[in-house]
């Protein structure tokens, strides 16, 4: 008698297995197939990724070759295409190449627009910060002092790769909208700073002397200067910064030398 109830037993539990397969597995088999697409949609839009850096590597490479071999109309039409690329990295140096390129034109509301562009258009400090900083160089002497305030001041914070350069720009704008004190504050900050290159520290010293005698009106054509000495240290900052690069230890980019190349 026993194995008769241990039979039915077994039956009713057969029936009840069956029942909750024939109700949860339609469930089941959308759970699974979703987890197939999202594991195949991670896949894809990694593989994607290297895809669009892998073009817009090429593509930006091609511009600087054509830069080289003095083809502008060649050049611009790279840059474009990496930019369209889609490789947020890529895109930002397409932008500030070809705001150089209106740098030499002459076209600095232009050069000022894309290098903005440049800096929105990647999260990476290296590349936007240099972008925000050529173009405040660029609106140094007609942009308002709120408006360059506004550009620099975030990035004199800690941690930002081009603070001291940063710095010493926005003492410049301030000493030339007529913030003497201000200016004054943020060169001696400057030479306090321990990592300050030595060569910014005698430009601060210098422009902190020209303060103190009453002649900061020279001060733009010492650092209009300084900057064209240090033409090597700029263009290892404002050639771009490969996607991964390390900081460059550069100098604050003249106002005159933003072109790319």
């Amino acid at each position: 008698m026993s194995d008769v109830f241990e039979e039915v037993e077994e039956n009713l539990r057969s029936e009840r297995w069956n029942e909750l397969f024939r109700k949860w597995w339609p469930a089941a088999a959308a759970i699974a197939g979703a987890a197939i697409l999202i594991v195949g949609g991670i896949w894809f839009v990694d593989a994607r990724k290297g895809w669009t850096a892998a073009e817009a590597s090429q593509a930006y490479q091609r511009g600087l070759d054509a830069l080289e071999a003095q083809n502008e109309a060649t050049a611009e039409a790279a840059f474009a295409e990496a930019e369209a690329a889609g490789s947020p990295p890529y895109q930002a140096l397409a932008l500030m190449q070809r705001a150089g390129l209106r740098v030499e034109r002459g076209e600095t509301a232009e050069a000022v627009a894309l290098f903005d562009q440049a800096a929105e258009a990647t999260d990476e400090p290296l590349i936007s910060d240099i972008a925000r900083l050529k173009a405040a160089w660029l609106l140094m002497g007609s942009g308002s002092i709120e408006d360059m305030t506004a550009r620099l001041s975030p990035l004199t914070e800690e941690g930002r790769p081009f603070r001291f350069q940063a710095q010493e720009a926005l003492a410049l704008a301030r000493l030339q909208h007529g913030q003497t004190d201000a200016a004054r504050q943020q060169l001696q900050a400057l030479t306090l700073e321990l990592e300050l290159p030595d060569s910014m520290r005698q430009r601060a010293q210098v422009a902190l002397s020209l303060i103190d005698a009453g002649t900061a009106s020279s001060l733009p054509g010492i650092v209009e200067a300084a900057g064209r000495a240090q033409a090597q240290a700029e263009a290892e900052a404002a050639a771009g910064p490969r996607p991964g690069a390390e900081a460059p230890g550069a100098e604050a980019p003249a106002a005159g030398a933003a072109t790319e190349h």
